[in-house]
């Protein structure tokens, strides 16, 4: 029996590259040591490694496609476009919530500015004045009336004595003069009284800066002024005594308030002078120093005031912080607003201390300070009066009569009134301030002290010297 044949290399070449083809098609390697090459074992060397590739071999999309985040929804919170809308929306939320604080702290500084720092304070306050205003009112009414049923008993009297016509023209002429300034009638109305600010809404454009309230032309107004001079210095001569000799704390404190050349200079001269120049106390207020700055703004009020038995004259005043402080906008509103209460604290506590205080507004009209101004520069001895100042305050007149409106409403206190003197005719200012300064002192009535000695002893001690 023949003996097999062997295969031959070449044949056995030809099975292992059929096995190999074999094995890279199914995946699986073949056995090391049995009939591989160089060949195969590169093969399947390739196809391990393209199976399953490391990181550090990946391709650069495979990287990109692993290190790709999923797309997250419109809107997500991972979203860019989300994250911006939130971003915008919180801004204006913000933007709202500045803006209301804004609105809101603007509102607080207007009301404040109407009725001070405490508004419970300020609104007592303005109750306390509506309520003394209704009695003054109702007191005036009472005494119309009982004027009128006087009239009429006089009138139907001059009707039965054959004469009714005059009986009916005085009561047509007590009528139609509000201001009544002759005779017993004007006895009857002080200029204090004719002249004072009502309490409520004060409209300057009501008061004519022209008008004479109390004093029927110059001549007469003139004629009474000898009287009220030497009536005035007896006054005061009493009144500095009164403390001299006793221990009286009465005084007197004229306020005057008014537009350039409405005539404050003028009434010093012309009224101050006439008095005793050792009971006067005269101060005139400038703009604040860098000491009176540094204090509150009633600390350089307070340094000059008129001491027991002395007529104190203010040539402006404390109403300069909050006149001047509005209309060039020096201060705060909310300040200002404050002002105004700690002002009528201030005066009250004077009035309380026994001093008694008579605020003047001189009220001049447009036309008559331009004037007055022009007059100035036509005179040269008067240049040094003039300042051009008063020019860039004239271009600011609307402002400034809102100014005093405000300050007249808030600060007319029955304690201590202001009073509208009208300020044109120059001869009236001098008249109406006289008047005010005797209705004051006469109010006070100060009496001479008693001597603390015997009379007669001090007689003959004299005698026989």
């Amino acid at each position: 029996m023949a003996k097999p044949r062997g295969k031959t290399d070449s044949e056995r070449a030809a099975k292992t590259a059929d096995d190999d083809k074999a094995l890279t098609k199914s995946g699986k390697a073949a056995p090391a040591g049995k009939g591989g090459d160089k060949r195969g074992k590169a093969a399947r060397v390739k196809t391990a490694s393209s199976k399953t590739a490391s990181p550090k071999t990946a391709s650069p999309k495979t990287k990109a496609a692993k290190a790709k985040p999923a797309k997250a929804p419109k809107g997500a919170k991972g979203s860019k476009l989300g994250k911006s809308k939130r971003r915008k929306g919180a801004e204006r939320l913000v933007e709202r919530v500045a803006a209301q604080i804004v609105e809101a702290e603007f509102g607080r500084v207007l009301e404040e500015s109407r009725l001070g720092p405490e508004n419970g304070e300020a609104k007592q306050v303005e109750a306390e004045q509506v309520e003394q205003a209704e009695q003054v009112e109702q007191a005036e009414q009472a005494v119309a009336a009982a004027e009128t049923e006087q009239t009429a008993a006089a009138g139907a009297a001059t009707s039965k004595a054959g004469a009714p016509e005059a009986g009916t023209a005085q009561s047509e002429e007590s009528e139609a003069e509000p201001e009544p300034a002759r005779g017993k009638h004007a006895a009857r109305r002080p200029l204090s009284e004719l002249l004072r600010v009502p309490a409520g809404p004060v409209d300057l454009a009501d008061y004519d800066p022209s008008h004479t309230p109390g004093a029927a032309s110059r001549a007469e107004a003139e004629a009474q002024m000898p009287q009220l001079v030497a009536r005035l210095d007896e006054l005061q001569e009493r009144l500095f005594a009164a403390a001299r000799g006793g221990d009286s704390k009465r005084r007197v404190l004229l306020v005057l308030q008014g537009m350039d050349t409405s005539g404050k200079g003028g009434t010093v001269r012309h009224v101050i002078g006439r008095l005793d120049p050792n009971g006067v106390r005269l101060k005139a207020f400038k703009a604040p120093t860098e000491e009176e700055r540094a204090h509150d703004f009633l600390w350089r009020i307070r340094a000059a005031l008129p001491g027991p038995g002395e007529v104190g004259i203010f040539d402006r005043s404390h109403y300069e912080d909050v006149l001047a402080g509005r209309v060039r906008k020096l201060t705060l509103p909310m300040i200002i607003g404050k002002r105004y209460v700690l002002i009528n604290k201030f005066e009250q506590s004077l009035v309380a201390d026994g001093c008694v205080v008579v605020k003047c507004f001189l009220h001049i009209g447009p036309d008559e300070q331009r004037d007055r101004l022009l007059a100035r520069l036509d005179d040269p001895a008067k240049h040094w009066k003039y300042n051009p100042g008063d020019v860039d305050d004239r271009k600011l007149w609307p402002e400034y009569q809102d100014a005093y409106r405000i300050a007249l409403e808030k600060t007319s206190t029955e304690a201590a009134p202001w009073h509208v003197v009208p300020a044109n005719r120059k001869w009236y200012r001098n008249y109406a301030i006289t008047r005010l300064l005797v209705e004051a002192l006469e109010a006070i009535d100060p009496q001479y002290p008693a001597g603390d000695f015997d009379v007669a002893i001090e007689r003959e001690r004299v005698l026989a010297s």
